[in-house]
């Protein structure tokens, strides 16, 4: 278990957090733009690292842990036609990672 939260710490800092964080905006508009389920399934992928490191188990903090799932949630959403739901389950996710990314930016690549 050590060996990945040591990956998903590696993949939210520096360079290949502004990478894996980018790559998950542009999948999340892509899947909601095209309406593709899988897309978006892969953008949980990709927003795990970030909201991982930067979530908590406790307190209000968890939210951001669980974000993926929002992501999981849009994809289903997408799958049943439903488009007021594909487009604000990721919503949060959204603004989450554009802060993300801001402070990655922001902190010089040195992490958050």
């Amino acid at each position: 278990m050590a060996v990945v939260v040591n990956m998903l710490g590696l993949l939210s800092r520096g360079i290949p957090g502004l990478v894996v964080a980018g790559l998950a905006l542009i999948l999340m508009l892509l899947a909601l733009v095209r309406k593709d389920a899988s897309l978006m399934l892969l953008a949980a992928l990709f927003a795990l690292p970030s909201t991982y490191i930067f979530g908590a188990w406790a307190g209000l903090l968890l939210i951001v842990r669980l974000m993926p799932l929002f992501l999981l949630a849009a994809a289903w959403a997408i799958s049943k036609d439903e488009i007021v739901f594909a487009w604000i389950f990721p919503f949060p996710v959204l603004i989450f990672l554009v802060y993300y990314l801001v402070n990655l930016v922001a902190s010089n690549f040195t992490g958050v």
